[in-house]
């Protein structure tokens, strides 16, 4: 190849096509050393290019990153600094020429291609094991924040490269990778400070058990720096990105939520949704911030009932919580209680303001979260398997509603302080006709899975005005909810 333009083939695909062709050029046994020499014209190549020829510097980089793949370890070598420059250059263009689609999606392309190399390559000799981790680490948070923004950059597969690369790291690398981690980004106040969050949740939700205590741990203090850091928290996005671990974290390793962190994210969650909790700065869609928030109760409720036993009084003040985002103060002097209407509005999140609320979706997801609540599971894994066993060896004994019982008694206890609270809601808020509509089946379950005892206990809870409204819920219930045999 004598000019750089012959280099520019497509993408140079040419090294990645069958043995078959390669055998007629010279067979397979002269590839190494034909693919080393290529490698080695390419970066030469890659130095001489304007920095400006984006197109031209992709079709080199993507080049090598074929060769790369097909070379192995020893032949691969250190990547050279030339390569690497164009990292920088790449995100500086992207970052200060906003307007120009085209380019800066060329850029995300030759970042994420480097990236790929410096995994493939070999360690700078001057750098030790722990400096390239680092490094690594940064150039993936980076990428992150740019697949948000990049259309041709691929956050799953940027995400499962880092994953694949971070498994082969010793445990002391690992541990101090992850604690420095944990360090910088709690307690966070801004987005700024937490976007090494997906940073850390990608290693936390590892496959394998080899960290297992170190992470457990680890899960604690977060939790902790979270509750206590709380209130410093001021921007949404990286409210959100919290959750988001979180839910990483109950999806992906059930295994590090100890009844201690079961405890410490309920405790977060409830104060998020309190006038104790965060006040963004920045734009803040509250449907979304609403809609993590239910997502994350849903998995809570869904994948750790055995946890929920003796933690009701939690969950239940949580869905108190989530009923004031639905709904607005009644205006100044709509009724009576004027003193409490005034103050009403210091029972709601401190992400809203006083004449927002959440859309009918939102509502729709809090009666999803109160069919999990009332309507659990009918057995459990542990519940199939026992009677598996006990059928096998004839002594079958086992209820197919033993999990269901044992949690409805428990959250009977609770469940008609939810009640209790949604009648002073509508006594005190308004809510959008569609917002009460979708309200209304998770009200309805609500009530299903109460009997007499409960109804007494929530209609004593009550004033006189707040009875009138439950007296005109149950008897909607009775004539549009309640199942009735024919």
């Amino acid at each position: 190849m004598q000019s750089v333009e012959k280099l520019n083939i497509g993408y140079v695909r040419l090294f990645s096509i069958s043995s078959s062709f390669l055998e007629t050029i010279g067979g397979l046994d002269e590839l190494p050393g034909r693919l080393a020499a290529v490698k080695g014209k390419i970066v030469e190549y890659i130095s001489t290019v304007n920095k400006d020829d984006f197109a031209m510097m992709r079709s080199l980089v993507l080049s090598l990153s074929e060769i790369y793949s097909l070379l192995d370890p020893k032949s691969r070598g250190i990547l050279p600094m030339t390569v690497l420059n164009h990292v920088s250059i790449g995100i500086s263009f992207i970052n200060s020429n906003t307007g120009d689609t085209v380019n800066a999606e060329i850029c995300g392309e030759i970042v994420q291609a480097i990236f790929e190399l410096f995994l493939l390559s070999s360690p700078q000799k001057a750098h030790d094991e722990l400096t390239r981790t680092q490094y690594i680490v940064s150039y993936y948070v980076t990428l992150h924040d740019l697949s948000t923004r990049i259309a041709t950059v691929d956050g799953k597969m940027i995400r499962k490269l880092f994953q694949e690369i971070a498994k082969s790291w010793s445990a002391s690398i690992y541990g101090e990778i992850v604690g420095e981690l944990v360090h910088i980004s709690f307690p966070a106040t801004d987005y700024s400070q937490g976007r090494y969050i997906e940073a850390l949740a990608c290693l936390i939700t590892l496959d394998g058990s080899e960290h297992y205590a170190f992470l457990v741990k680890k899960m604690s203090l977060i939790c902790c720096s979270l509750v206590v850091g709380l209130r410093k928290i001021t921007s949404s996005k990286l409210f959100l990105k919290i959750l988001r671990m979180f839910e990483s974290v109950l999806k992906e390793q059930p295994s590090l939520v100890s009844p201690f962190v079961f405890e410490q994210m309920s405790i977060f969650l409830i104060l998020s949704t309190s006038r104790s909790g965060p006040s963004f700065i920045d734009e803040c869609d509250i449907d979304e911030v609403y809609l993590s928030l239910c997502s994350v109760t849903s998995t809570i409720l869904l994948s750790f009932n055995k946890f929920l036993r003796g933690h009701h009084n939690l969950v239940i003040r949580l869905l108190q919580n989530l009923l004031y985002p639905l709904c607005v103060p009644r205006p100044i002097g709509s009724n009576r209680r004027i003193e409490k209407s005034i103050q009403n509005h210091w029972k709601r999140a401190a992400w809203l303001s006083r004449t927002s609320a959440c859309s009918a979706s939102c509502a729709l997801a809090y009666s999803r979260l109160i069919s999990n609540l009332c309507e659990p599971p009918a057995r459990s894994w542990k519940d199939s398997r026992k009677r598996i066993l006990a059928d096998s060896h004839g002594t079958s004994s086992f209820s197919l509603s033993s999990t269901a019982g044992v949690s409805r008694r428990a959250l009977s206890k609770h469940a008609p302080y939810l009640l209790v609270e949604y009648c002073y809601v509508n006594l005190n808020y308004n809510f959008d006709p569609a917002t009460r509509q979708a309200l209304t089946q998770g009200i309805y379950t609500l009530l299903d899975s109460l009997g007499q005892n409960e109804l007494k206990i929530a209609n004593a809870a009550l004033d006189g005005a707040a009875r009138a409204i439950f007296k005109t819920a149950y008897d909607d219930y009775l004539k549009f909810g309640k199942w009735h045999e024919i």
